[in-house]
């Protein structure tokens, strides 16, 4: 009977301790990062009805359903800071442990795993393409990735029966992620099994209902929201999201240029360091399992590119009106599935793991044959002398490449003194920039109205920021952040931002509103409370001031709408026009 020898958890958690210090050390942002002032009130929400009651983007379909059942428990208690954080913690504490358990099945010790989580970021941080990544604020995928790492863990091993649920649950906190990997894992094992499959299907019967059981929970709620008609009208909800607010994740052809030079170059990485590993193939078997299964995760790694490209055809046939294939409406019914999102973190995994395998086999004597008397002996071929070298030299342009990456990182982590989502309000949209700090500005009326405002008060607020209702709890009209995820939301959703665009000039320059303007605005919403921003509206409206008072803020502005003008606005815009009105 064996036992496990005292004192063997000791490496493993340090180990684990080291994954989550390289984690934290790259990761780590400010609070609240990019997403968390989407999601978190959005599951605050969940719970509590009563927070920001009248907001559009928070009454409307929820599709990561997981997300918000536990962590909106949280926040009925904690702060969302709080919950952003313990959010945080809790999934790289899990991607850590996924990491290390990944790492040993391919033959990595502690040192090695800790550099190749590294260059996995690094590769994903610079060479992505449509912007997704794999480690940072508290959402959904942040949960759905680690548990994709386990899943190939056991496909590295070849324990098929272990990858379906862990899949499946992926699929249950981000059908998105999951979905993509699951379909990749599934062209790998359909073609090892191909020739046998009946009977291989037979034997991952089990584990495939559990895991699709696991998946229904992030698929139904996610189906949910499509369920209402795509077009109104002239708006179509598939192209909002996929030429007009969500481009940079959805349309090749409307991604900044840079982006597409990232992603040629990651792929040519791929490419390259696939070709190395499979030229330094051992010749022996002692390490054959080890090496078949993190070959199979590379392969995995591939259909990824595949589906990628797959979108992008899509794309150019479907998307370019001077084509007679163009066919807009259905193309973004098909790209607005995030084609682009698996590859930019599976072809970054697959250079790492192909690197590991070049370096290992460059690094150790992986090149001996057994000759007829059954001795070892040396490779006797240029060409096997001449892989080793290469994948040396690969090796450590690797490594030094993580290197400059990591201190670019880190750099640019010092020198950040705003928190992600906060940067769109810490830089003025117009001309009028004040002598004070906007942050601190922003923070302060937020404050204010989360003190002073009624709960259920609704509020036009300005276009560039993200985390009104993170700090004053109210709720807004729109903002450009919130876009919903079902199609009616997306539609409405699109008719306010166009509708609450802050107006221009004849020269096409921001300029202020005028009273009447936003007195419209109030009487179209039924929204009372006004935000505005005064590096834009230099001139204030003729309207009752609440914020600033006695106060030194010269970034924003608070004013209010009573509901007696309301009703009369109201009145003058449903009330028919007669001729006099027309002739004068």
């Amino acid at each position: 009977m064996n036992s496990a020898r005292p004192g063997t958890w000791i490496p493993t958690l340090a180990t684990w301790l080291g994954h989550l210090s390289v984690i934290v050390l790259l990761a780590a942002t400010g609070v609240p990062g990019i997403n968390e002032s989407h999601y978190l009130p959005k599951a605050k929400h969940f719970w509590d009805p009563t927070f920001a009651p009248r907001d559009l983007f928070l009454t409307s379909h929820d599709s990561h359903f997981l997300t918000s059942a536990t962590a909106g428990l949280l926040t009925v208690t904690l702060p969302l800071a709080v919950v952003a954080w313990l959010g945080r913690l809790a999934a790289w504490s899990f991607m850590a442990f996924a990491w290390g358990r990944l790492t040993r099945c391919v033959g990595m010790v502690w040192w090695q795993s800790w550099i190749a989580l590294a260059g996995w970021y690094v590769a994903n941080h610079y060479g992505h393409w449509a912007g997704e990544w794999f480690l940072g604020g508290f959402e959904a995928k942040a949960v759905a990735y680690p548990s994709v790492v386990m899943a190939m863990t056991y496909v590295v091993q070849g324990r098929w029966t272990w990858v379906w649920p862990w899949l499946g649950f992926a699929v249950a906190w981000h059908p998105v992620v999951g979905g993509w990997a699951g379909l990749s894992t599934g062209l790998v094992w359909w073609w090892e099994n191909r020739r046998e499959l009946w009977s291989a299907l037979r034997g991952q019967m089990l584990p495939l209902v559990i895991g699709t059981c696991l998946a229904l929970i992030g698929i139904v709620p996610a189906l949910g929201g499509l369920g209402s008609p795509n077009r109104e009208g002239t708006i179509v909800a598939s192209q909002v999201q996929v030429y007009y607010r969500l481009a940079h994740h959805l349309c090749p052809r409307l991604f900044a240029p840079e982006r597409h030079w990232a992603a040629a170059t990651t792929v040519v990485l791929f490419l390259t360091s696939s070709l190395l590993m499979m030229r330094g193939r051992p010749l022996q078997d002692q390490d054959g399992a080890a090496w078949k299964g993190s070959v199979r995760l590379v392969a995995v790694c591939w259909t990824s590119v595949g589906i990628a490209l797959i979108g992008l055809l899509v794309d150019a046939l479907m998307s370019d009106d001077r084509l007679p294939t163009y066919q807009p409406e259905i193309a973004s019914q098909i790209l607005r599935f995030y084609w682009f999102r698996w590859s930019d973190v599976a072809v970054p995994l697959g250079i790492v793991v192909a690197t590991w395998l070049v370096a290992r086999s460059a690094g150790a004597d992986r090149w001996s044959v057994l000759d007829s008397t059954g001795n070892n002996q040396r490779p006797k071929t240029d060409r096997r002398r001449h892989a080793s070298v290469v994948g040396v030299w690969w090796s450590v342009g690797a490594v030094v490449a993580i290197t400059l990456g990591v201190g670019r990182i880190q750099h640019q982590r010092w020198n950040e003194d705003v928190a992600p989502a906060d940067r769109l309000v810490a830089t003025p949209p117009g001309p009028h920039a004040a002598a004070t700090d906007r942050l601190v500005d922003w923070i302060a009326v937020c404050t204010w109205i989360r003190e002073n405002a009624p709960t259920d008060s609704l509020w036009l607020t300005p276009k560039y920021q993200q985390t009104f209702k993170w700090y004053a709890g109210r709720s807004e009209v729109v903002n450009w952040k919130d876009v919903p995820q079902d199609n009616r939301s997306v539609i409405e959703w699109f008719r306010r931002i166009r509708r609450c665009e802050p107006p221009r000039d004849a020269r096409g320059k921001l300029r202020g509103w005028t009273t009447d303007e936003l007195l419209d605005l109030a009487a179209e919403y039924d929204a009372q409370w006004i935000l505005v921003d005064r590096s834009i509206q230099q001139n204030p409206p003729l309207l009752e001031i609440r914020y600033p008072i006695d106060i030194d803020n010269r970034s924003f502005a608070v004013f209010f709408v009573d509901s007696q003008q309301i009703e009369k606005r109201q009145t003058n815009r449903e009330a028919p026009v007669t001729s006099t009105q027309t002739a004068q």
